[in-house]
């Protein structure tokens, strides 16, 4: 069966599955070819169930909504056949879709406040994976240079979860019905695209963590942990992509006629994509510098001053004053890498004190980050501040 056909017959599977009630998990992992189409064989997650009848969600995802105890991110390494569904085979440097249906959460996104297209979904990587591996070591610890937290593994890639072309067939449904009409197909997966680091080894295993949060707003002070993840392995092989040999990165042609088998452009090209969670049709404040910062298809040397303690990285701490919810921020960008990678940690607090105008004091006038933090008086503005981007401290219950 050829790729389009494996691809059409997947989402030709949905019909059958209710939405909405459903979540979601990454299906399928592609390798990007240089013209940006997926070429070769799918790999398969940890855990792999073909979607059928009767088979309860639980048994496809993991479904975390509480932080607390720091409960493992990925399903037991030993829950995959992988010899019927075995892993993607890719080399140091190549691009990777993950692959998966939005179940509802795209085109009925109003049913509950919930964030900006759907949420982020953070990519993590690790040459290290072990089962104990929790959440709260990875899911805003991790750092696109490898130094956050434990330093197991590395961030990817953050993009949204609604990658701006994905539906389920929805018969009446306006969203469905619009996208339908601009990329001529009944149906269309979605994706999340990522590198792999260009410096791994030439054999071995590397585990990716794909990592949706998915919070729900409740009122001004209280909202509910939704996290769902997938864990994949891929097996490295001796040779590089094409796009990394010739340094050139990705060069995309026409794939419209091809769009259910072929990489988002954007994403490739911005593979730091969402650095905050925004809310309902209120998009985060977007950060600049990132042409400093972001990993892209052709990396090359930024000159960066060195500052003690932190090898050329940029920090920019964003300060509100005095709210009814009051969040520090700090966003730290590494540049110059070995990987020409970018790192983006965050930090936040809260106090309730009375509300007044806020402010931004930036320490780097080479990447200044504009803030969406408001004073609270209502639900909306909660949704506001809570668009600023409420990390794992704040789930856990720290703030």
């Amino acid at each position: 069966m050829s790729l389009k056909g494996i691809t059409l017959t997947a989402i030709s599977l949905l019909v059958a599955v209710p939405t909405v009630s459903a979540h979601t998990w990454v299906e399928y992992l592609y390798h990007i070819s240089s013209t940006g189409t997926f070429t070769g064989q799918p790999g398969y997650p940890i855990g792999y169930l073909p979607r059928s009848q009767g088979v309860s969600d639980d048994e496809h995802q993991t479904k975390i909504l509480d932080t607390s105890t720091n409960p493992a991110i990925c399903k037991p390494l030993s829950s995959s056949n992988t010899a019927q569904y075995p892993p993607l085979q890719a080399g140091a440097g190549d691009y990777i879709a993950l692959q998966y249906q939005e179940n509802g959460h795209v085109t009925q996104p109003d049913l509950t406040p919930r964030p900006y297209r759907g949420g982020n979904v953070y990519v993590y990587g690790t040459m290290h994976h072990q089962d104990s591996d929790g959440i709260n070591d990875v899911l805003n610890s991790w750092t696109a240079d490898g130094k956050g937290g434990n330093k197991k593994g590395k961030l990817l890639a953050t993009h949204y979860f609604d990658d701006g072309q994905c539906f389920q067939d929805a018969p009446g449904n306006a969203i469905a019905q619009e996208r339908s009409a601009k990329y001529g197909v009944n149906q269309l997966a979605c994706q999340t695209d990522i590198q792999l680091p260009t410096d791994l080894a030439s054999e071995g295993t590397y585990t990716l963590m794909w990592v949706w949060d998915w919070p729900r707003i409740i009122s001004n002070t209280e909202n509910v942990t939704e996290i769902y993840t997938t864990c994949a392995q891929v097996n490295l092989t001796g040779s590089k992509s094409e796009s990394v040999k010739g340094g050139s990165g990705i060069k995309f042609g026409n794939n419209k006629g091809d769009i259910q088998s072929a990489a988002i452009s954007s994403q490739v090209h911005q593979l730091i994509e969402a650095t905050a969670l925004g809310i309902g049709t209120s998009s985060p404040a977007a950060p600049t510098g990132l042409d400093e910062a972001t990993p892209t298809p052709t990396p090359s040397p930024t000159p960066s001053s060195k500052s003690k303690g932190h090898g050329g990285i940029k920090t920019v701490t964003v300060t509100a004053e005095p709210a009814t919810v009051t969040q520090y921020q700090t966003i730290t960008m590494g540049v110059g890498d070995d990987n020409g990678g970018q790192t983006s940690t965050q930090q936040s607090s809260s106090n309730t004190v009375t509300a007044v105008p806020t402010k931004e004091t930036a320490t780097s006038k080479g990447i200044p980050f504009p803030t969406s933090l408001v004073p609270v008086t209502s639900v909306h503005g909660f949704l506001k501040v809570r668009a600023a981007r409420v990390t794992g401290h704040a789930r856990r219950g720290l703030i």
